[in-house]
């Protein structure tokens, strides 16, 4: 992954492990696109971040960002792009366990109507509502997840990321 592909956000910079699950093009006739992944909690419990971020496009706009922190010591989900605060909290019942290889899925849904993004977080069986955005127009967007843990491999707490994107025909 070149440096170039990662948000600038310093919540994704200060991770001590993150990754690129692949990149997905985003156009006019853009019905929907996501990433999903599955988490599991080591002993400690990590802090993650999964994200959804524009990496091409108009260059005189802001790029689109869609990115949460999960605390998984204490449950805060943060908006850390947008730097909105904590979106809610994950139920206890949700956490990750040790049982499962990857227990809790973590998911991106965002659906493009007309000239807006609506992005839909889904952790468990919850779901919050993110910012809606103005469409970019055609663009490029990376996922990425990482976590803050030391000499802890991203495996050992995410599985493999998906991404999709489905086209009008």
């Amino acid at each position: 992954m070149r440096t170039l592909d990662l948000p600038t956000w310093p919540e994704i910079h200060d991770l001590k492990n993150q990754q690129s699950h692949g990149k997905i093009n985003v156009q006019e006739r853009t019905l929907s696109f996501g990433f999903q992944i599955h988490a599991r909690t080591p002993i400690p419990p990590p802090s993650i971040v999964f994200t959804l971020s524009q990496i091409s496009g108009e260059t005189n706009r802001a790029p689109v960002k869609f990115g949460i922190r999960v605390d998984f010591e204490s449950g805060e989900i943060w908006d850390i792009a947008n730097k909105s605060g904590v979106l809610g909290f994950l139920e206890k019942d949700f956490w990750p366990s040790q049982e499962g290889e990857y227990p809790i899925a973590l998911r991106w849904e965002v659906e493009h109507t007309g000239h807006v993004l609506i992005p839909r977080l889904i952790i468990g069986d919850e779901e919050w509502l993110y910012p809606s955005l103005l469409f970019p127009g055609n663009s490029e967007f990376i996922a990425m997840s990482g976590h803050d843990m030391e000499d802890t491999d991203n495996s050992a707490v995410f599985s493999a990321g998906y991404v999709w994107c489905q086209d009008r025909i």
